[in-house]
């Protein structure tokens, strides 16, 4: 079929980009609204909202610098810092059975000034299966479960807090520590990650730990110490935070790079959900 007339390569292009970009806008600022929200920027996410969102009438530069004003928050509010080691080396200290991992962080406009925004991660392994026994359908049918204990609703908030909630099944593929604000909290999150599985919970291998005295051992504002010739905030310790599930990924060995299962940021295009 033929072009029509007067077709104009650059407004069809700016066109299909505005619809997929301010559907990306819309999602990663759910928290203020849908599709009816009516712009205000009296309020810092708001603002960032109303300048990254593509109107009908932006010129290319505006286009362009209203997606890179968008990838700058969206890399702020993933670049916190961390520590590891090559994957290949890891990979090569011990073959072990397919692992999945859940990441958390709280939102952007949660996050206390100077601070770091808090994360979560929770991962377990899949004992019914080999590297020759993981397939793609496999892959995708855990995908789809976890977009429904986790992702629906706007992602799902983990409450993170200073009671320590384990829960130990290695035969399963077990080994779960969970920070909440009371075992309750702790114990709707496991449910939750063995219900992936179609595992129910057994509490006799389920433990609760709580502090005698949670304002001394992890108090809100940490104390300074002197640290690199100058006194220095130290971090904090079990901060009370909402972290909300921000994607999943399947850990194969042999395998340099993880498998993106599901995902709400738009960090993965290739999530099997997202």
């Amino acid at each position: 079929m033929a072009l029509p007339d007067n077709f104009s390569e650059a407004e069809h292009l700016q066109d299909l980009f505005r619809r997929y970009a301010n559907r990306q806008v819309r999602d990663f600022f759910a928290d203020l609204g849908g599709e009816d929200w009516s712009p205000d920027i009296s309020t810092t996410r708001g603002s960032l909202r109303h300048g990254a969102t593509h109107k009908d009438d932006d010129s290319l530069p505006m286009t362009l610098l209203r997606w890179e004003l968008f990838n700058y928050v969206r890399r702020l509010k993933f670049d916190v810092p961390m520590i590891g080691i090559p994957v290949t080396t890891f990979n090569s200290e011990r073959r072990y059975k397919p692992q999945i991992i859940l990441y958390f962080q709280e939102d952007f406009g949660d996050i206390e000034p100077s601070y770091h925004p808090v994360t979560g991660r929770i991962s377990f392994r899949l004992m019914g299966y080999e590297t020759d026994t993981i397939t793609p359908t496999v892959a995708q049918t855990f995908a789809s479960r976890i977009r429904t204990n986790f992702q629906n609703g706007g992602g799902y908030v983990w409450r993170k807090g200073r009671t320590m909630c384990t829960y130990n099944d290695w035969d399963k593929g077990y080994s779960l520590q969970v920070l909440s604000r009371s075992e309750a909290n702790g114990r709707e999150v496991i449910d939750r990650v063995l219900d992936i599985q179609n595992h129910t919970i057994d509490l006799a291998k389920m433990s609760v730990n709580e502090n005698q005295s949670e304002a001394a051992a992890f108090p809100v504002i940490p104390p300074n110490d002197f640290i690199y010739g100058e006194s220095r905030r130290t971090p904090r310790r079990r901060p009370l935070a909402d972290v909300r599930f921000q994607y999943a990924t399947l850990h194969i060995d042999s395998m340099a790079n993880a498998i993106p299962l599901v995902d709400r940021t738009g960090l993965y295009p290739s999530a099997l959900v997202s």
